[in-house]
């Protein structure tokens, strides 16, 4: 009896380290629904494309993650020790399997079982909500690392490669990165929907589901905006010819705020009457003043207005200047905001954004290709300035 219940205190324990939002009572809970196994090493605990919807939390040992190539081949993705829990793509919603666990060492591990979990979430609405928000959390900025560790690589490439070969190298990126970014709201839209269908969802709770879905659903518009851009960006064709600044910018701003239309405010445009018509590509150029446009909007969550003024600079070159009135950015992050899908967001903070990050990216792109140069000037809490700075002959 002595053992049985030290072995309930290590499960208690067990779930506070790896879930520590929840409650005690909601750790209390959650342990009824959980059984121990003690697995022996060499074994696969499930396979990659199995069916099932447990969550498992790892109390003693080690597990590979392995993921399968084409040719089936494995490929050893992470090692996880105890506290770290997997499965949890599965228990949201009825998927299938998204890697191989295979037991390095004897392990010792608590199953918590879906059905077994409903039962008790049906009367415990705070467990159902802050479990899903520290596992979807949880999936996020796993996420978040796998990105971060790819650019990482990608960044010591990027100075190899000239312009196609960048181009290549970025759209690279952009699958992997969509891969992670719609991973995550896709996975909690599904997750709520199956626990809304099964019942499991009712009065306030089921209001923070809908809530959750609707936010992610406008993170995934905001990442398909993203991939229009990049769509936008390689051109099969290039077309030089000498345009007009004024023309660029209204097709600019009437495409940026079609697209934008929830987030669109008031704009002002201020574009001199005696600027000389540059050598340009029309077609980038207009991309890359739309995807600061629609930055303008994106980050000005008051909807306060935005300015666009376009004037000659001292010394035959043309300024595109778009100041906004939003939430800014710190100086320190002035040399990072370019990066592809470096975004401000960050976790916990009190507006998030929709997208993947590339709107700056594909301007300065832009920008460099017509030999120009973009600055940015801004203040956290006060707005950005960023100008577009063209030589009249630019090409």
């Amino acid at each position: 009896m002595a053992t049985e219940k030290l072995l309930v205190n290590d499960i208690v324990q067990l779930l506070h380290t790896a879930f520590p939002d929840l409650s005690r009572n909601n750790v209390l809970a959650l342990a009824q629904a959980g059984r121990v196994r003690i697995v022996p090493p060499g074994v696969d605990i499930f396979r990659e494309g199995d069916h099932g919807t447990s969550l498992f939390v790892l109390d003693q040992g080690e597990v590979y993650i392995i993921v399968h190539a084409d040719d089936d081949q494995e490929i050893l993705v992470d090692t996880l020790g105890p506290t770290g829990y997997f499965g949890e793509m599965a228990f949201l919603g009825d998927t299938s399997r998204m890697a191989t666990i295979r037991t390095a060492t004897e392990c010792r591990l608590l199953e918590v079982d879906q059905t077994d979990f409903l039962a008790i979430a049906h009367t415990n609405p705070s467990l159902l909500r802050t479990l899903l928000r520290q596992i979807i959390g949880h999936i996020r900025r796993t996420d978040r690392a796998v990105i971060n560790e790819l650019n990482i690589k990608n960044d010591a490439l990027q100075e190899a490669y000239a312009d196609l070969e960048a181009q290549e190298s970025l759209r690279s990126q952009v699958i992997v990165t969509l891969s992670h970014e719609l991973r995550t709201p896709l996975t909690s839209i599904r997750g709520y929907l199956a626990l809304i269908n099964q019942g499991a969802m009712v009065g306030n709770a089921l209001k923070v589901a809908l809530e959750s879905i609707a936010r992610n659903v406008e993170r995934l518009i905001g990442h398909t905006n993203d991939l229009l851009l990049l769509y936008e960006m390689y051109p099969k064709t290039t077309d030089w010819e000498y345009v007009n600044v004024s023309d660029v910018l209204i097709e600019a701003f009437h495409t940026a705020r079609a697209i934008m239309e929830a987030e669109a405010t008031a704009v002002t445009m201020d574009i001199n009457r005696d600027l000389p018509e540059i050598y340009a590509d029309r077609r980038s150029l207009v991309l890359a003043a739309r995807a600061l446009i629609e930055n303008a909007f994106k980050f000005s969550p008051e909807k306060k207005p935005i300015g666009i003024h376009a004037f000659c600079e001292n010394g035959g070159e043309i300024a595109i200047a778009i100041r906004d009135e939003g939430i800014g950015i710190p100086e320190t992050e002035f040399d990072r905001i370019f990066d592809p899908f470096y975004r401000l967001e960050k976790e916990g903070a009190t507006h998030l954004f929709p997208g993947l990050g590339v709107g700056l990216t594909i301007a300065k792109f832009v920008v460099d290709r017509h030999n120009g140069r973009i600055t940015v000037s801004s203040k956290p809490g006060e707005g950005s300035l960023f100008t577009i700075i063209l030589p009249c002959q630019a090409a």
